[in-house]
């Protein structure tokens, strides 16, 4: 018998990570070894680096309940994502009116089947972590920033409205985890494509809005779009097939982006429309002075 849960708390609140970085990844979807080597990739140090996820640990790749697991480590801080709750839904903490109980099984969700199974007890004790889990995350710092997994439209567009109760019905939750809103918005914009790091990214002609950065997933769009503070990092993630390569999870380290950014709002938002070179110019100049930029 599980505890039957009606609210879920709304934002929990992590200090500045003075010794090392916060990296942020976009949906997992049972793809830990993926996740891992691009973890490796980037010389992840889990005794001073952190990891912020936007959520949809679970479902349609093969290691959905190692991926879940991940909530366990002391280095790994996720939100709550849609993925989640139906995975709650179809556990019976709570009854969705979004999300289909019998269906869950037969989708993305069908290896619920084989671990219930074989792991009752681990996918017990994960499950009421995951009750535990907030709807954002807000993180302090000389550039603070949020971590959702849809937009937060359905509560509001203001850092007040996520921060003024500690809680939020679980049904809310449900709207806002599954909230597109604000994408709809950004590709109806004049988006302007420019380099980061190795991706490329579009920032809308209103690349910030009343929030401060706020990274969030489940839209899969393929690039990193940002657009009234919200940047989107679902570029979807998938195993090598016979013709095609993995598609690794999108992880973005939060200083060196939250500096470009800056460089781009500034081009963006300063006089007449810039060019693509005129941007980047810009870019540069602002990373340089943050002493950030690496050529």
């Amino acid at each position: 018998m599980v505890a039957r849960i009606s609210r879920l708390r709304r934002c929990l609140r992590l200090p500045a990570n003075r010794k090392g970085r916060d990296l942020v990844v976009g949906d997992l979807h049972g793809h830990r070894r993926l996740f891992e080597a691009e973890l490796e990739r980037l010389g992840f140090d889990p005794s001073c680096d952190r990891v912020l996820s936007v959520g949809d640990l679970v479902d349609r790749g093969p290691e959905s309940l190692a991926t879940l697991s991940l909530i366990e480590e002391p280095w790994f801080h996720a939100v709550i994502g849609n993925h989640e709750l139906m995975l709650l839904n179809y556990l019976g903490y709570y009854g969705s009116r979004i999300h289909s109980r019998k269906s869950f099984p037969s989708g993305g969700g069908r290896w619920i089947l084989e671990a219930v199974a074989k792991n009752r007890k681990v996918v017990a004790k994960l499950a009421r972590r995951l009750t535990e889990l907030p709807l954002a995350l807000h993180v302090e710092g000389e550039v603070a920033f949020n971590v959702t997994h849809g937009d937060l439209h359905p509560l509001g567009a203001r850092q007040q409205d996520l921060l003024c109760e500690e809680t939020v019905c679980v049904h809310r939750a449900d709207e806002a985890t599954s909230s597109r809103l604000n994408i709809g918005e950004a590709l109806k914009s004049d988006l302007l494509g420019l380099p980061f790091d190795s991706q490329f990214v579009q920032v809308s002609e209103s690349p910030m809005g009343e929030l401060p950065i706020t990274y969030v997933g489940h839209s899969r769009l393929r690039d990193v779009t940002v657009h009234n503070s919200y940047v989107y990092i679902d570029q979807g993630v998938c195993a090598s097939t016979a013709v095609a390569p993995p598609r690794t999870p999108t992880v973005i380290d939060h200083t060196q982006f939250a500096y470009w950014l800056a460089g781009v709002v500034s081009a963006r938002t300063s006089g007449p429309a810039s060019g693509q070179r005129d941007v980047a110019r810009t870019v540069q100049d602002a990373y340089a002075r943050a002493g950030a930029w690496a050529a």
